[in-house]
């Protein structure tokens, strides 16, 4: 009897749909029927997960379903929003058009998220091997060398008995701390899809200068970019507004949307709803949105400020992980001399308390 059974998730990756996305638009663009481009794509994709995926859509095409309807079917893999947008790209009959920008904008995402990840890779490197050298060092080494000093009965300083002592109580209990840990992360990771859990985090997290500003940046640059395309594709601003909800973090960022999609629902304009929230949307893209809604020209307005929060948000991230870089490389060196000091000082003290005292 099977207690658990395990699926292969086809949930896509941001470079696997952006293959599937830019090679659909050159094909549309060149004149090759739909059907005909996904079984090239099918044929060509480079995993079984994406060819399942690929065959999936284009059977939900031959059975009478639109392009959009098809990819709704897989939502792990693609969102309401790029949804949206090639619904709007279908109904205006500019489907090859459309799936240019999606792919253009799914370029500039896997950009930003390398760029990210480049940042980041240093700080959590050094992250690991501290934890690595910590657990190694309090688990297997230091607990050999606590048995032999504590057998010596010499006198130690207070921070090495504590040390060697607490090396011998992890060692112990080893599988109890890890075991632990994990369920530490499990419950961690459930307690942030409770709702108002999430609130409390992110409002705490507020209270953090660093932090507060960049869960800010990545927000705004997201609602910025995700109402730019979708104004762009044809969709009515109330969808655009409601759809957006989705794409951010903050809790209090997405009642602040709906407010504002009320409001223009009542005839307010959005520069006018983003007003009467001033906290959620500074006052840059308060008068850019203005601006470009005088002009008829919100979607690239705020495409550009999109850029710019997006700036914001990289530049940040780039400027915490430099700072972390000298903390983390201090914080090595603190666990590795504390543990230095804890084995050479008892061999100095035991030296001098084993070696015969000769006399005068």
């Amino acid at each position: 009897m099977k207690l658990f059974k395990f699926t292969e998730t086809q949930k896509l990756n941001d470079n696997e749909k952006l293959a599937i996305i830019e090679s659909l638009s050159i094909m549309l663009t060149a004149g090759i029927p739909i059907l005909e481009a996904l079984d090239s794509i099918t044929e060509d994709a480079p995993n079984k997960k994406t060819k399942a995926v690929v065959a999936g859509i284009s059977q939900g095409i031959n059975s009478g379903k639109t392009l959009s309807e098809s990819l709704s079917t897989y939502p792990e893999s693609f969102d309401l929003v790029l949804i949206n947008i090639i619904k709007s790209g279908e109904v205006g009959g500019k489907l090859d058009e459309v799936l240019s920008q999606v792919a253009a904008n799914l370029k500039e995402n896997i950009e930003t998220a390398n760029n990210i990840k480049s940042a980041l890779f240093y700080p959590i490197l050094v992250i690991v091997v501290l934890i690595g050298v910590g657990f190694y060092a309090f688990a297997f080494a230091l607990p050999k060398v606590a048995e032999i000093f504590l057998d010596l009965n010499i006198d130690l300083p207070i921070y090495s008995l504590f040390i060697l002592k607490f090396s011998l109580f992890f060692a112990k209990y080893r599988y109890f701390f890890i075991a632990g840990f994990i369920v530490l992360l499990l419950l961690l990771a459930r307690a942030f899809k409770v709702p108002r859990l999430r609130k409390i985090f992110f409002t705490a997290l507020t209270k953090i200068p660093a932090v507060s500003n960049l869960v800010r940046y990545m927000d705004l640059a997201h609602f910025t970019n995700t109402v730019s395309l979708l104004l762009t594709s044809g969709v009515p601003i109330i969808e655009v507004l409601e759809i957006s909800q989705n794409v951010v973090t903050s809790p209090k960022l997405r009642l602040d949307i709906n407010f504002v999609k009320d409001e223009l629902a009542k005839g307010s304009t959005l520069a006018e709803g983003m007003k009467k929230k001033g906290e959620s949307f500074p006052s840059l893209l308060r008068r850019v949105a203005a601006v470009g809604e005088n002009t008829g020209n919100l979607d690239q307005t705020l495409a550009n400020i999109s850029r710019y929060y997006e700036k914001k948000f990289t530049d940040i991230i780039k400027n915490i992980s430099v700072l972390l870089e000298p903390i983390l490389i201090v914080l090595v060196a603190i666990l590795v001399g504390a543990i230095l000091l804890s084995i050479i000082v008892p061999i100095y003290q035991g030296i001098g308390q084993l070696t015969p005292h000769q006399g005068l």
